[in-house]
């Protein structure tokens, strides 16, 4: 079997509860959102050729052909993996669209799955509720204008959100806040959290960028979710003011 990867590399989560743990990134391709603040555009296109790390953290790249062959990425995610990894980070452009390849993926890769999704897919996160280990779940705003039906984008993140928490995987929430949000525009997606179960970890995450929310914006905001849920916390990203990729 073969998909389209668009990089394979080891580094430093930089987002959400596991920011600061080694992981094997597989990017795939292709995302259907087109959220205004993105940091990986880039991946939402199908180039002919992958990017693939040599050796873990070391920033050298060789190219390999795309589609991939799935033996081959198992290959090189062994390579990858070093005594501090964690897990295999799918990340993008969207994994979610890519289902029926980590699937097959998951049966000769023995490390635990990470799921880094924009939650737009609910029935192909069905299909692959039993074998992630780690979800990682985006719910977008309105002003990320993500798409054009937004009511149904929430309800789907939702869902996906709500499948992955029943199976049993450690699932969490990030928040995406640009340097207009208001405690407002959260509320639903919090309210919506709630409803599946207090006890999903929320994260608050600025945006990345010379602008950012204010301290004041962010108390507020996670004064409103603690109301409704247990645990929530602001964590920006690390990668970028690191270096990391």
């Amino acid at each position: 079997m073969r998909t389209h990867i668009h990089e394979v590399f080891n580094s430093i989560q930089g987002e959400g509860i596991y920011a600061g743990s080694r992981q094997v990134f597989v990017r795939f391709q292709g995302c259907g959102l087109r959220c205004n603040y993105c940091d990986s555009a880039d991946a939402r296109t199908r180039p002919p050729q992958c990017r693939v790390e040599k050796s873990p953290m070391s920033r050298d790249f060789r190219v390999v052909e795309n589609p991939l062959d799935i033996n081959i990425l198992k290959g090189i995610i062994e390579d990858l993996w070093c005594p501090s990894a964690m897990h295999v980070s799918l990340t993008g452009g969207e994994p979610l669209l890519q289902s029926d390849f980590i699937l097959e993926l998951s049966d000769i890769v023995s490390h635990p799955l990470y799921l880094e999704t924009n939650s737009a897919h609910p029935e192909m996160a069905r299909a692959l509720k039993d074998i992630i280990d780690v979800a990682s779940c985006d719910i977008k705003l309105p002003e990320h204008e993500a798409c054009e039906d937004y009511e149904g984008l929430l309800a789907d993140e939702l869902e996906t959100v709500g499948v992955f928490c029943d199976c049993g995987a450690e699932t969490f929430v990030k928040l995406i806040l640009l340097p207009g949000t208001a405690a407002e525009s959260i509320r639903r997606p919090v309210e919506g959290i709630a409803d599946i179960s207090r006890h999903i970890p929320l994260v608050l995450q600025p945006a990345a960028g010379k602008r950012r929310i204010s301290d004041r914006a962010l108390a507020e905001m996670q004064d409103l979710a603690s109301g409704l849920l247990r645990d929530v916390r602001v964590i920006p990203q690390m990668h970028q003011a690191m270096g990391w990729l």
